[in-house]
């Protein structure tokens, strides 16, 4: 990453780097996000390389690239956190006002404004640009992607990930660990258009083995799905529906669906992973 830095502009625009460049890894990555730390953590971060550029009025722009250890940990990070339009920059990108972010291979790199955050979008845009290319080719995508049903399918709002914060961050389903979701785990959240309600989700999770994804299910269902027993589905407070069910080592649980009949075409559409 340091010598990374060697590769990106100093000047865009009329913006300039200033001060000197700084690497965190994951022993000093607090030192840096102090409270941010741990949703970077929870994929295989290696590395961040940090710069800040001052513009002509004093405002800065600060660019920061995280390395992780495989493409498909760089797209969870950027899944697991997107909400504005794309931008058209590296693999996937978004931009919001001030702040842009993309994924490009191995990488994620955030680009943030601090001051007059339209007068820095022309050099924002330029930067993100710029450093795109130098991040190697394109990475693959989780494989798990793969298996989810792809009619009505938002591809937009679909994340990837491993940990119970992650998915807490996207849609909120209890304040304790009740999937037993861990870094050995792959899950995928999906939404899909369904008539009646802006999005139904789907939650797909692969486990290391079919013992721990067992356990998990049936946590679900004590701690989720209680009036469920035997046959995984139920009628929410919300009045829409919940439905788990258990594939070997995956779990798949589809929740705000607006009808049962819904949920179950849903869940017999998934591709189930033979392991």
């Amino acid at each position: 990453m340091a010598d990374l830095g060697q590769s990106i502009p100093a000047k865009i625009v009329d913006w300039k780097a200033v001060g000197q460049d700084r690497v965190f890894d994951t022993k000093t990555l607090y030192d840096y996000l102090d409270g941010g730390a741990e949703v970077y953590l929870a994929f295989d971060l290696k590395q961040v390389f940090v710069r800040k550029y001052q513009g002509p009025a004093g405002d800065e722009l600060a660019l920061d690239i995280y390395e992780f250890g495989s493409p498909e940990e760089a797209f969870g990070v950027f899944s697991s956190e997107r909400q504005d339009p794309a931008a058209g920059i590296g693999q996937d990108s978004e931009y919001g006002l001030g702040l842009l972010r993309f994924w490009q291979g191995r990488c994620l790199v955030s680009i943030t404004a601090s001051g007059d955050e339209k007068r820095a979008e022309g050099p924002i845009l330029a930067l993100g640009k710029a450093v795109a290319p130098l991040l190697g080719p394109a990475g693959g995508f989780p494989a798990l992607l793969d298996r989810l049903p792809q009619a009505g399918l938002q591809k937009d709002r679909t994340c990837y990930f491993h940990s119970a914060v992650n998915l807490n961050n996207r849609f909120f389903v209890s304040s304790e660990n009740i999937l037993n979701l861990d870094k050995r785990t792959d899950c995928v959240l999906a939404e899909y258009a369904a008539e009646g309600r802006d999005t139904s989700k789907l939650l797909l999770i692969r486990y290391a083995d079919e013992s721990l994804a067992g356990a998990a299910y049936s946590s679900f269902l004590r701690s989720y799905l209680p009036e469920a027993q035997e046959t995984g589905t139920a009628k929410t407070e919300r009045g829409t529906w919940a439905m788990a069910r258990l594939r070997a080592n995956c779990v798949a649980v589809v929740f705000d669906a607006p009808s049962q009949e819904f949920a179950a075409n849903l869940q017999s559409a998934i591709r189930f992973p033979s392991k």
